[in-house]
């Protein structure tokens, strides 16, 4: 009997599960999976972003990185099918009941119609209506209408300019996000991550706008296929090549110049893209050089890339980008050796993908990676001494991301990340001479070779016209010689719809980092080496819980949303109080505390019309706290920053003409100065003076203030498009502070010594006139 029982009930259970799963999937039932991608017809791109929809029956799906879309449709009648993307001519097809399952869209661009056409790469609701937070997106055609520094466009710069994102120092690409260091910003371009993504220490990114296709910065709403970092992820993807016809354009500006060519290499099938860029001071000055004096500074970017259709399911890219910065100071004395100086950093990447389509749900994109990091000194003086010092990161990586689209209003994103770390954080090798022999020294820290892993899973639904949701999980494992991390990582945010304009947003999401950059300066020194997680320097980890509210009104002209933010970051890492040089034991070096970091971000844009740009104003505190630090009492971070506030502006007169501006203010950076000097008796008739610190960071920078503009024009041709830009970079010549110190002078009333503040500001205004071409 006992048995019996036992074996109805779990017949019970079985018909209950069978029930269930049927229940399930009555609604996919009686529809048609609709999939395919969506291409730009004149080039044979992809199109990221484009919006696929059914309007009559309120279904919709927006293409991904490679363009690709899956749109579930009822299929007892036929749906009118629209596809759009701003700047583009919308295409409509009709889909017939139980019709083919793959559609890809060509879309065809029209001209710019200054009063209708949106300036941007969103769809003109997403802010409103998708779960994400904190995702800002860059229009590559919008950031060159910008005034530029010495006329190279800069997309990091650009970035600054957006809500919870500063810069660091006067005129550097740098940027800092909600509270982070430098370090916590994980940059990929093409998915091959950059450890130094800039060029001239900081002033200058290596990205070239002409290669770049599109430009997505996630500064709260992490996405789970992302990780290693806490406070951003910037994602850069290139231009995948022209399929239908050649292209070139460029540009001869003052820092640079720029080409970018790209084509089919078989129509339809293939193409090619390869720009490159270059300066031009070390040969300008070369001819002013005294005899046997070389002084040389060249920056140099090359991006390349191949684009292959191999079937209607199978593409496959490979890119590549190599960039350099070189000094190099030489002097030769006849009849002696040769005094040299010779500095230089780079990057290497390398990357292979392949995209393919398992079936109209299901989409794949498998990459294998290769990038590398590097940077050495050499110093020689006439034979007598020889110096060397290196760093370098290698890392092979292997990644697989899904994407399956389960309904109409579902999407699921799965995969893996492995990731081989092949670290050298210093050598050092010296030759001087003693007596009549030489001495050798080798100073090396430890090569590290580590191991890091990642699964995660991403599910986004629509559960009602009100309500989405976006939960994730992700399960990051570091190995490295001496010991092993796991973890996990939720994200989690959702949306509540307060209408067709309206939405409230929120998000929590946490983050875990194992490879950690130790800074020894304010600007973003090239030498400042990476180190991985060990026994000492535990893994950094952030939690950011995060809540906002979006709005768009004026028939979508304008979109304007406030974001709230507290993050919570554990295990930083600084160097211990007078430290002045490195040793073999670095981590004795290195202290550990934690940090915090809360604001408010208001963000207003108008998306189109002749006059169109945006007002960013973020309110911000961020703290820091070590035991071994500043008394073991809370200290702002070098980065907190109380006030910023971006004004940008963009007018188009017609066709040829548009000008604009930037105004930037920001409250100034927290600073360690001395609070006194005081002599001390050492000897008969000698002292020494003594420097007293109190607080770090306990003193202010003088506010930062900008104003930037910039003029364009072009004067289309037949076959060949040209024109100019004029940049005026500091437009009021205010002398904004580099860096502060302290110093004496003279009183001359009081017949003694003084101590004085002295700010060191870097650059004036700056004029610049630009030759662009497109043919």
């Amino acid at each position: 009997m006992v048995l019996n029982l036992d074996y109805r009930a779990h017949m019970n259970r079985i018909f209950l599960a069978a029930l269930q799963f049927l229940l399930c999937t009555l609604p996919l039932m009686g529809q048609q999976v609709l999939s395919g991608f969506v291409y730009d017809n004149s080039s044979g791109e992809a199109v990221i972003g484009a919006v696929v929809a059914a309007p009559a029956k309120g279904l919709g799906a927006i293409s991904n990185t490679y363009g690709f879309y899956s749109l579930t449709l009822p299929s007892s009648d036929s749906v009118l099918i629209r596809a759009d993307y701003p700047g583009f001519q919308r295409l409509e097809i009709k889909v017939l009941p139980k019709a083919g399952k793959r559609q890809d869209f060509f879309l065809e661009p029209k001209e710019l119609e200054l009063e209708e056409v949106l300036i941007t790469d969103q769809k003109a609701r997403e802010n409103v209506e998708r779960p994400t937070m904190g995702v800002l997106d860059l229009n590559i055609d919008e950031v060159e209408l910008l005034p530029a520094i010495g006329g190279e466009v800069d997309i990091l710069k650009v970035l600054q300019l957006l809500p919870g994102v500063q810069s660091g120092t006067e005129a550097s690409a740098g940027f800092y996000v909600r509270g982070g260091a430098a370090d916590q910003n994980l940059i990929l371009l093409d998915e091959a991550q950059l450890y130094n993504p800039f060029h001239l220490a900081g002033f200058l990114s290596v990205f070239n706008s002409s290669a770049i296709k599109n430009v997505t910065l996630y500064k709260g709403s992490f996405p789970a296929q992302y990780g290693g970092r806490l406070s951003s992820i910037l994602d850069i993807a290139t231009k995948e090549g022209n399929m239908q016809s050649y292209h070139m354009e460029g540009g001869i500006g003052l820092i640079a110049s720029r080409l970018m060519v790209e084509g089919p290499i078989l129509k339809n099938r293939a193409s090619f893209m390869l720009s490159a860029r270059r300066s031009y001071l070390d040969l300008l000055i070369r001819p002013f050089l005294p005899f046997g004096r070389t002084q040389a500074y060249f920056l140099q970017d090359l991006n390349a890339k191949v684009n292959v259709r191999l079937s209607d399911r199978d593409r496959i890219y490979l890119s590549t980008y190599a960039g350099q910065d070189r000094f190099i100071d030489e002097t030769l004395v006849p009849d002696q050796d040769t005094s040299r100086f010779d500095l230089g950093w780079g990057n290497r990447t390398v990357s292979f993908r392949w995209n393919h389509l398992f079936s109209s749900r299901l989409f794949a994109n498998t990459s294998l990676i290769y990038n590398r990091y590097a940077n050495g000194q050499t110093q020689q003086y006439f034979g007598n001494f020889f110096s060397q010092q290196r760093s370098e990161v290698r890392d092979w990586s292997a990644k697989v991301d899904f994407d399956y689209y389960p309904g109409p209003r579902h999407q699921i994103k799965f995969g893996a990340f492995y990731v081989y770390h092949d670290l050298t954080p210093n050598r050092s090798e010296a030759r001087f001479p003693v007596a009549e022999n030489r001495d050798t020294t080798i100073r090396s820290l430890s090569r590290a070779f580590t191991h890091e892993a990642a699964l995660y899973v991403q599910d986004e639904i629509i559960l009602s016209d009100r309500l989405s949701v976006q939960a994730g999980l992700r399960a990051p494992a570091f190995v490295g010689d001496d010991t092993s991390y796991i973890a996990l990582e939720p994200r989690l945010t959702a949306r509540l719809g307060l209408g067709p304009n309206a939405s409230i947003k929120g998000g929590y999401t946490v983050m875990n980092q194992y490879l950690n950059q130790v800074a020894s300066s304010a600007i973003n020194n090239p030498f400042d080496f990476w180190l991985p997680s060990s026994r000492t320097v535990l893994p950094q980890r952030a939690a950011q819980f995060a809540v906002g509210y979006f709005q768009n009104f004026s028939e979508d002209r304008f979109e304007a949303s406030v974001e709230l933010y507290y993050k919570t970051m554990t295990n930083q890492i600084d160097f211990a109080e007078g430290v002045s040089g490195l040793t073999d034991d670095y981590e004795s070096l290195l202290v550990f505390g934690k940090g915090w970091a809360y604001g408010a971000e208001w963000y207003i844009k108008k998306r189109s019309g002749r006059l169109t740009g945006w007002l960013s104003y973020t309110l911000s505190w961020n703290w820091r706290q070590f035991d071994d630090l500043n008394r073991g009492d809370k200290f702002f971070f070098r980065y907190d920053r109380r006030h910023d506030i971006s004004l940008v502006t963009v007018y188009r007169f017609n066709e040829r003409w548009s000008f604009s501006s930037v105004v930037v203010y920001g409250t100034g950076n927290a600073v360690t100065l001395p609070s006194g000097f005081f002599n001390v008796p050492v000897g008969p008739g000698s002292q020494t003076t003594y420097v007293d610190y109190d607080r770090k960071n306990s003193f202010r920078m003088p506010a930062y203030q900008r104003l930037d503009l910039g003029l364009r024009y072009t004067k289309p041709g037949p076959k060949v498009n040209q024109g100019f830009h004029i940049d005026i970079y500091n437009a009021l010549n205010r002398r904004n502070p580099f860096f502060l110190y302290l110093g004496t002078e003279r009183d001359p009333r009081a017949n003694a010594s003084r101590i004085v503040g002295r700010q060191v500001s870097l650059l004036p205004m700056i004029p610049t006139f630009t030759y662009v071409f497109d043919f």
